[in-house]
């Protein structure tokens, strides 16, 4: 069965008949875009319906534009991702740790939208759950929480089971910010994760005019020392206060590394032969 997304735009309380074409169609621009992965441009929302009224209505259908197919697993993940964090942000919550980075603005953008020429927002998902709804009221209040220093501590620490002070080592992969602070991405040498540093704001200048696009394209190693935090499962989530120290690793003479002795004078598999036989004590 295909998966269709509904997407409704309903006028400002204050307005109850006036509802503008470009708030409601950039609403619902916004809206599929949050559902749309950028990495993958193969997939793409169809236009299955719209109205031609207010409250503004939309439908969208997931396909693969290489075969104009339904394209639901490719798009189930985000789906959900989306979802989950529309019903927090009704419920008075942040956008979590999955919610995309890149989309943020996006978001943002559709809810600031919310709190002037658009009432009430209202996204079903689909027919197994009940829909989403975002009014004024609840909009206007989450930017409350975002102005509030409060929030971003709450949000960046809410699932923060402890605290240390620490290190990690990996290669660069990305140099950007962490929720408006500076910092790098770390691709952690132990575990392999993708990890964001926000680097100490009396460090940021200093160290923005060390780094470099390059090192994120060449990778470069690193240590970065700082504030790390764990959740309930140990996984480090993000280090914060960081400072970066450059690992270079010198080149190796291989020549000087070379042992032309190391056989006693018998070829590599004469000597593995004897070596075997234990010929050599």
């Amino acid at each position: 069965m295909s998966r269709k997304v509904t997407f409704t735009v309903e006028p400002s309380d204050t307005h109850h008949d006036v509802l503008t074409i470009q708030d409601a169609f950039q609403q619902a621009i916004d809206f599929f875009n949050l559902l749309t992965d950028d990495a993958n441009p193969n997939v793409v929302w169809k236009l299955e319906m719209a109205s031609t009224n207010t409250p503004f209505r939309c439908q969208g259908e997931p396909v693969d534009v290489r075969t104009w197919a339904g394209a639901n697993a490719l798009v189930e993940a985000r789906v959900e991702i989306v979802e989950r964090n529309f019903r927090r942000i009704a419920e008075g919550k942040d956008f979590d740790e999955a919610f995309p980075r890149e989309k943020l603005d996006t978001a943002r953008r559709l809810l600031r939208r919310n709190t002037n020429g658009v009432g009430r927002t209202k996204a079903a998902f689909s027919e197994k759950t009940a829909p989403v709804e975002i009014s004024q009221q609840t909009a206007k209040q989450y930017f409350e929480r975002l102005e509030s220093p409060i929030s971003l501590h709450s949000y960046l620490f809410s699932r923060t089971s402890r605290r240390e002070v620490g290190s990690l080592e990996g290669r660069i992969v990305d140099i950007g910010t962490d929720y408006d602070a500076p910092a790098v991405q770390l691709r952690e040498h132990n575990t392999d994760r993708l990890i964001w540093c926000r680097i100490r704001p009396e460090k940021a200048e200093e160290i923005g005019q060390e780094i470099r696009a390059g090192d994120a394209w060449n990778h470069r190693r690193v240590r970065i020392h700082g504030t790390l935090n764990y959740d309930s499962n140990g996984n480090v989530l993000r280090l914060i206060d960081g400072t970066i120290s450059y690992i270079d690793v010198p080149a190796v003479d291989l020549d000087r590394l070379e042992d032309k002795d190391f056989t006693e004078g018998y070829s590599p598999s004469e000597y593995l032969d004897r070596l075997r036989e234990n010929e050599f004590g």
